[in-house]
């Protein structure tokens, strides 16, 4: 990435490491039309070259697998939590799943059980 601490590309993108190579490209887009160094923002030119390296680590295969394989894997939810399917908002903080030995869950069953348990605590 640049000469400082190199960043989990897959953070920023705002993508689950399981993202497929078409999901990456639309958040490598978004990230770029964001922090492109034309929209005047602070720092935009540094940011644009993470979201620029971030996007060629993770666009060939062979070397996002070498990147997986030398990561631990995500704790349990994956790396990044979206409010939604198909929403480009991001959920900060917040718990931490428990670690079972259920199968993984998709979104839409994982976000059902969210909505029963806020309903349940009466939020």
């Amino acid at each position: 990435m640049t000469s400082r601490e190199p960043e989990d590309p897959y953070v920023v993108l705002g993508v689950s490491r399981r993202a497929s190579a078409a999901e990456i490209a639309r958040a490598y887009r978004r990230a770029a039309r964001a922090s492109h160094p034309d929209s005047g923002g602070v720092g935009s030119a540094e940011r644009f070259q993470a979201v620029t390296d971030a996007y060629d680590e993770l666009r060939d295969p062979g070397r996002r697998a070498l990147y997986d394989r030398s990561r631990p894997p995500d704790p349990p939810g994956g790396s990044v939590r979206y409010a939604a399917p198909g929403s480009r908002h991001v959920v900060l903080g917040g718990r931490v799943p428990a670690v079972t030995d259920q199968a993984p869950r998709g979104d839409l069953e994982e976000m059902l059980l969210i909505a029963l348990s806020w309903l349940r605590s009466g939020w």
